[in-house]
């Protein structure tokens, strides 16, 4: 096991240096929703995301 680790070294620490910044992320955007500062405002007159064509009936 450790002479796995030894020779994937590089790889694995590059996998959890992804996986931190993927979970800091998804916590930022939880913790955002969770105050109501997330991407939909409301506002589908100002919105560049298109949202007001999306919510046509």
């Amino acid at each position: 096991m450790f002479v796995w680790l030894a020779e994937n070294a590089v790889t694995v620490i590059v996998l959890a240096a992804v996986l931190l910044m993927v979970g800091a992320a998804a916590a930022i955007l939880a913790k955002d929703r969770k105050r109501g500062n997330g991407a939909c405002t409301g506002n589908c007159a100002a919105c560049r995301m298109g949202c007001a064509s999306e919510k046509k009936i």
